[in-house]
């Protein structure tokens, strides 16, 4: 089983900067990018605890994430208006990155997905070579996140 909270001490801390260090107007809309993102391919539990996770480690009050929620159900934003206050390169790829990982939760991507993917990363600016980039590296981390779990399982 992937665990998230692994794969994101691995992604974050070596790879682009930490999501931490945004500012909470653009939490808010990180986590409703996300949130919208997920609720394009039908929530699933694994998804849920996802954005959960996210949320409390990055110590989203219950505040910031009603602002969140508001924004995916009562405003009919488009992607774009969702993205548009980040303008970050590297934190535009970190919203690439962990909606893809989210997407992963499941253990299969469907079609609706990979076209919410598709939207976002054209919304972010996001050239097609380097989101590929962005999904293969997810993958490359949650493949070798499972042949450290072959090791720890065979040591043991």
């Amino acid at each position: 089983m992937v665990r998230v909270a692994d794969l994101l001490a691995l992604v974050s801390k070596f790879i682009l900067k930490s999501t931490v260090e945004l500012p909470e107007e653009k939490l808010i809309y990180y986590i409703a990018t996300l949130k919208e993102i997920a609720r394009m391919g039908g929530v699933s539990v694994k998804e849920q605890n996802f954005t959960n996770y996210l949320e409390s480690s990055l110590g989203l009050s219950r505040e910031l994430i009603q602002k969140a929620d508001q924004l995916v159900n009562e405003k009919s934003l488009s992607m774009g208006e969702l993205v548009a206050g980040i303008k970050e390169p590297e934190y535009r790829v970190c919203i690439l990155r962990d909606a893809y990982l989210m997407a992963r939760m499941d253990d299969k991507v469907d079609q609706s997905e990979w076209l919410a993917l598709e939207r976002l990363a054209g919304a972010l600016g996001l050239s097609e070579s380097l989101a590929r980039k962005v999904i293969n590296l997810v993958d490359d981390i949650i493949e070798l996140h499972h042949e450290f779990e072959k090791l720890s399982k065979k040591s043991s």
